[in-house]
């Protein structure tokens, strides 16, 4: 073998070693959504808006849940707020190993079948989509992380104007009796 091919086959293994190294295993994947698992209660606030001037609050459940082989989370949300009414959404959570990234298909009692995208930015899952609407459609983003011992989300809307805060909902966990 001579020099030329030699470096060529190093550059190469170098490469492929890099690419190994770089490629995140499942267990890396799961480990990064598994704060999101778990029994929580849940506190919703929605600020002042151009459309609810008064905005609102509320309160519901949200149960999350390892499904089919640990591969995906279940989302189980129930609620009620003083400017949607009540609430229902189920959802799956998983990482889209071709395309790596995130996907969260929820849907919910309203009829929406919303599917998002996207990655961690630090320690928080940042996912988008387009919302379509009789006449119009929008961008979404929802924000989840680690706030204290519960779960922070945050939803934002942009309907032209730039994003802003639409929702805000704190999970905490939901103790035992005697906890």
């Amino acid at each position: 073998m001579n020099r030329t091919s030699l470096i060529i086959l190093l550059v190469l293994l170098l490469l492929a070693s890099q690419a190994v190294a770089q490629k995140p295993t499942t267990d890396t994947v799961r480990s990064r959504i598994g704060f999101l698992v778990g029994n929580f209660v849940t506190e919703t606030r929605i600020p002042p808006n151009e459309q609810m001037l008064n905005g609102g609050t509320g309160k519901g459940t949200s149960i999350i849940t390892w499904t089919l082989d640990s591969m995906f989370l279940a989302i189980d949300q129930q609620g009620s707020n003083s400017v949607l009414g009540k609430y229902k959404g189920h959802g799956m959570l998983g990482y889209d190993q071709q395309a790596h990234r995130y996907v969260l298909a929820m849907f919910n009692n309203f009829g929406d079948r919303l599917t998002y995208t996207g990655n961690f930015v630090g320690d928080t899952l940042v996912m988008t989509t387009r919302v379509p609407m009789p006449g119009m459609a929008f961008d979404q983003k929802l924000l989840w992380y680690r706030e204290g011992k519960g779960v922070m989300l945050k939803v934002f809307n942009d309907i032209g104007k730039g994003f802003e805060l639409a929702l805000e909902e704190k999970s905490m966990r939901a103790g035992k009796k005697g906890e």
